[in-house]
């Protein structure tokens, strides 16, 4: 993870985690899951992650999540498995935090959100729109069984690093002159998530599989708790969590996912100006 430092100063790394450091929930040994997103073509930020949390958070990194095509191709499978990432299968993620009372890291965006990955083309100063796939029930619905605080975490200019022949617009569907463009971007999205896996047809720098380098900033908003005012210890009894929720109920998860939603908002707000985007707009889907 030590070796992940060097992407700091490849994308201008900036993070707003240094005053959190002492925070109460920072130190609390509750239960957590790291919500991350965008995912982008290439999630090369979830490595500065791994630096981030080896360099300041230890007590906060525990294991990732990726799909199952990613887990068996070579090389980045052994890379994955340094990082103490495991298969994103709904029984692993569980097993995960409620037996092995481990936190975990995730982009919830998975394979819907590459397709809405895209690099601006125009200075950072002018509006721009960028769109996250974030309405995860499944997530919401792991963390009220498993009692884990959810931490809202947004990097600006992750999607700046590639760009992508065919992307997913909200936009554009009603543009007739790009029609063909988004049939395309929403064909491959649908086949990538038949294979669980994204198979995005994306270039770089020089038209190679180089990645730009724009500026990065990492922001981790407050820990959002599924069962509020409540805690107990987990089922081997060394984590703290809320009051777990075997089969929580669709308002349940929707109220959750609705605080969620809001906080992720509100983050992106906060620090875009600071960031250097004080014109874009976030939309969640």
């Amino acid at each position: 993870k030590t070796y992940c430092q060097v992407f700091y100063k490849i994308f201008d790394f900036h993070h707003n985690m240094t005053p959190l450091l002492n925070t109460k929930e920072m130190k609390s040994d509750h239960l957590s899951i790291i919500a991350m997103h965008p995912h982008a073509i290439l999630p090369l930020h979830g490595y500065i992650w791994g630096a981030i949390c080896h360099q300041l958070l230890p007590d906060l990194y525990g294991c990732g999540a990726a799909t199952e095509i990613a887990m068996r191709l070579p090389v980045l499978r052994h890379t994955l498995r340094y990082l103490s990432t495991r298969s994103a299968d709904k029984k692993g993620l569980f097993h995960q935090l409620q037996i092995e009372e481990e936190n975990l890291f995730i982009l919830p965006g998975g394979v819907a959100e590459i397709f809405y990955s895209h690099r601006r083309r125009q200075p950072n100063s002018l509006p721009f729109t960028q769109t996250i796939k974030a309405k995860r029930y499944g997530l919401m619905k792991l963390s009220l069984q498993t009692g884990a605080r959810i931490f809202p975490a947004f990097v600006f200019g992750a999607s700046d690093m590639l760009d992508q022949l065919f992307h997913v617009d909200q936009n554009v569907a009603s543009k007739e002159k790009d029609a063909k463009a988004f049939d395309i971007g929403l064909m491959m999205q649908s086949i990538s998530r038949k294979l669980k896996g994204g198979i995005a047809l994306y270039y770089g720098q020089y038209y190679l599989p180089v990645p730009h380098t724009p500026k990065l900033s990492m922001v981790l908003g407050d820990p959002i708790y599924p069962v509020e005012n409540t805690s107990e210890r987990n089922v081997n009894g060394n984590k703290l969590t809320c009051k777990r929720i075997a089969n929580p109920t669709d308002a349940q998860v929707k109220e959750l996912m609705d605080r969620y939603v809001n906080a992720l908002q509100c983050l992106f707000e906060q620090y875009k100006v600071e960031a250097g985007y004080p014109n874009d707009r976030l939309v969640i889907t």
